[in-house]
């Protein structure tokens, strides 16, 4: 299946996003990823840097690029690229957006054969110029290459790292795929490719045609844009230094630093230092930044104190005031001083407005919650049963009344159970009343008159609140013939009480059966037997 031709797009640019022009379908998904594609056919984006780069001086880019998940019918990839001409270039189809770009140099990650292109059939890296991705043609400068080293495919759903290094010196441009060497090129770039012009714009482009994937890239870091700013620290003062994009940090000299293996130490120097950072990436390639702290200006004298830790309720209030200084705390206030309640890390930068250096300080805050316990309301349980009470308290001490300090106490009898809670920020206690009483009462009379006076006409159970149903209540004469059956009724109801005949027969006076089926509020089900003395 070969791709739809080719054709240029001039798009229109979105204002700068973070660090680069984004065109066409290309947009910012983080701090540091853009989505050149979306798995949409015959769509394109580009990224590019308005600041132009100089090729006659080194440079490293380390990144992630993700070419998506679908395989045999995805495309069609990703074009790392160099070129003077605009930061609004890009076009659809088999060129990757960067077809017919001249002059300029492109890093091609193609993940479509297009058989008129001479490509191969895994997807591959390949390294071209003036915007040509024939791989007849004398413009394909390295490769092309298998991408990985361990598998044809490179769209399955999984970022990959990629790292591109240029030795101006050397004048070798290298590129590693997931931590191994693919390609490599040693050229005079910029007279060979550029016409002795070493300026020129850096970016991204991708595109789809009649098949498509999801285009991403996401930078760890770059000679380019990651330099740590040198910065004027007061005498007395301390500032925080931010490396990005590795894996793991070492920093040199250690002296003046808090900690000189991570990310962000807090430096202190006594005197104008320069610390260079080792910054190791996911394949354990080495990064080097440098950063100048230059210690200068007035001194300054504040500090926000150690860290501490406050109670549910109360404030801290920090204090940078310092003569003739702006101030900007990480909340976003302007002022000397912060009142805080949260926890959280505050951090204040204190700008001398005389002579111009800073000073930074930080403190991190914690909160103790308030001791807080709940055993719910009084309540009342049958015999046989037991509840569970459960103490939610951490971070302090607690006991029941009994002086036991588990998080749970079973309770089996009648009484007031109480939990006392407490921590360094104050004491509380709850009770709950528990009433355990027998939840199987029933009434049954032991006589009953039927003569139509209006009282005792009926033998049937009574009861206060304890029956959930009756599911069976007969009688029986004293031979054992059935007399009288009801089925799943309820109690205190004399139409379903037995009215002394059967078959219409009034019955005599004597001694007869009773038998219940009864199910209780608690669940249980019991039989009652026994035996009604019938009065005329």
């Amino acid at each position: 299946m070969l791709r739809s031709s080719f054709f240029l797009l001039l798009f229109f640019t979105t204002p700068l996003q973070g660090q680069f022009i984004l065109n066409g379908e290309a947009v910012q998904t983080g701090n540091s990823c853009y989505r050149l594609t979306s798995p949409v056919n015959a769509t394109a984006g580009s990224i590019w840097n308005p600041d132009k780069i100089n090729l006659n001086e080194s440079f490293e880019v380390v990144m992630d690029i993700y070419l998506g998940c679908k395989d045999e019918d995805g495309a069609d990839g990703i074009v790392f690229g160099f070129q003077p001409v605009s930061t609004s270039i890009g076009a659809v189809g088999e060129g990757i957006g960067f077809q017919g770009i001249t002059p300029s140099l492109g890093i091609e990650f193609d993940t479509w054969q297009n058989f008129n292109l001479s490509d191969p059939e895994y997807d591959h890296i390949a390294i071209i110029k003036e915007g040509n991705l024939n791989h007849q043609s004398p413009t394909t400068l390295a490769g092309p290459v298998q991408a990985s080293a361990d598998n044809p495919n490179i769209e399955d759903c999984s970022f990959h790292s990629l790292r591109v290094s240029w030795d101006a010196e050397g004048q070798l441009l290298s590129v590693y795929f997931d931590c191994q060497l693919r390609i490599a090129l040693e050229l005079d770039i910029v007279d060979i490719v550029f016409g002795g012009d070493p300026e020129v714009f850096w970016g991204f482009t991708s595109a789809t045609g009649a098949a498509n994937n999801l285009h991403q890239v996401c930078f760890n870091y770059t000679s380019f844009l990651d330099q740590i700013p040198d910065v004027v620290m007061c005498p007395g003062g301390q500032v925080q230094l931010r490396a990005t994009g590795g894996r793991s940090y070492s920093w040199t000299p250690a002296e003046g630093l808090s900690n000189p293996n991570v990310a962000n130490p807090i430096a202190s120097p006594a005197q104008t230092t320069t610390y260079t950072v080792e910054m190791r990436d996911a394949c354990g390639i080495p990064i080097y930044d440098e950063v100048t702290v230059e210690v200068a200006g007035n001194p300054v004298f504040f500090g926000l104190g150690p860290d501490t830790t406050l109670c549910e309720g109360e404030r801290l209030l920090l204090d940078a005031s310092s003569s003739n200084a702006t101030y900007e705390w990480n909340t976003g206030q302007t002022g000397p001083q912060l009142s805080v309640a949260q926890a959280g890390q505050y951090a204040v930068t204190v700008t001398k407005t005389d002579t111009v250096c800073v000073a930074e300080d930080y403190i991190d805050v914690g909160l103790i919650p308030l001791p807080k316990v709940g055993l719910g309301t009084d309540t009342m349980l049958c015999e046989g049963q037991s509840l569970l009470l459960r103490s939610t308290f951490e971070g302090g001490e607690q006991f029941w009344q009994d002086g036991s300090t588990s998080d749970t106490f079973r309770v089996r009898r009648s009484g007031l159970y109480e939990l006392t809670v407490s921590n360094e920020c104050g004491t509380v206690s709850d009770a709950i009343r528990v009433d355990i009483e027998s939840c199987r009462e029933v009434f049954i009379p032991n006589a009953f008159s039927p003569n139509d006076d209006g009282r005792n006409d009926r033998f049937h159970l009574y009861h206060g609140g304890d029956v959930e149903i009756i599911k069976t209540f007969a009688i029986f004469d004293r031979w054992g013939n059935q007399l009288f059956l009801r089925t799943n009724i309820m109690p205190n109801d004399p139409q379903n009480g037995w009215d002394g005949a059967f078959k219409g027969r009034r019955m005599n006076p004597g001694v007869y059966l009773y038998f219940a089926e009864i199910v209780f509020r608690d669940g249980q089900e019991e039989a009652r037997s026994g035996d009604v003395i019938l009065l005329r």
